[in-house]
């Protein structure tokens, strides 16, 4: 991601502690996104209308199309998924395989990590979205992961080749095509919806 981006992330903050994976799972149920990474509970405030609008844009046409193909499930956050490397994350939007669906369909959290993720930036998830989640979705070789910029309306396409992502920029104006979601394409611009 640009630097610009990674600077304009504003005020709002996002709360941290360091604790163990025995605390987090003993918190009270929560519909705020909270994650476990790196032996911190990280707790961020509730998306903006924006974000949540852009999700919802992004969920029905991905949806639709997972649907329409029978290729799994989409799930969105709050859902607690375990990592390989036992951080716990909670990606905005993300897609299983029929197998990882039919594994973990009756339980609490998702095991594993997922095949597709996509995560939309908030004013305090910036750092967080571009470099800890990267970083650590990289890792634990969730094939595709979207950082979506609703602000600039724009889309990271990260594409595990290698063991390491290759970045593609994206603006409004161009198409994305999914690697995981085979022949799924579409114009950014119409994915994110109108602009709000």
């Amino acid at each position: 991601m640009t630097t610009e981006v990674i600077q304009r992330e504003s005020q709002q903050r996002t709360l941290r502690r360091k604790a163990s994976i025995e605390e987090f799972w003993a918190l009270p149920e929560s519909v705020l996104p909270t994650e476990y990474i790196n032996g911190e509970i990280i707790m961020a405030p509730t998306p903006t209308v924006t974000h949540q609008t852009v999700l919802l844009n992004i969920l029905r046409s991905v949806d639709e199309f997972v649907r329409r193909k029978a290729l799994g499930q989409v799930l969105l956050s709050p859902l607690d998924v375990v990592l390989p490397t036992g951080e716990v994350v909670q990606p905005d939007l993300f897609f299983l395989t029929p197998e990882a669906w039919e594994r973990d369909r009756s339980a609490k959290h998702i095991k594993g990590a997922p095949s597709f993720a996509v995560e939309i930036l908030s004013p305090g998830s910036i750092k967080h979205d571009t470099i800890t989640k990267r970083k650590l979705y990289e890792q634990n070789r969730v094939r595709e992961y979207w950082i979506v910029d609703p602000e600039a309306r724009t889309i990271a396409q990260l594409i595990l080749r290698n063991e390491h992502y290759e970045l593609t920029e994206l603006t409004e104006s161009d198409p994305i095509k999914s690697d995981v979601l085979t022949d799924f394409e579409m114009n950014v611009g119409e994915l994110l919806g109108q602009q709000l």
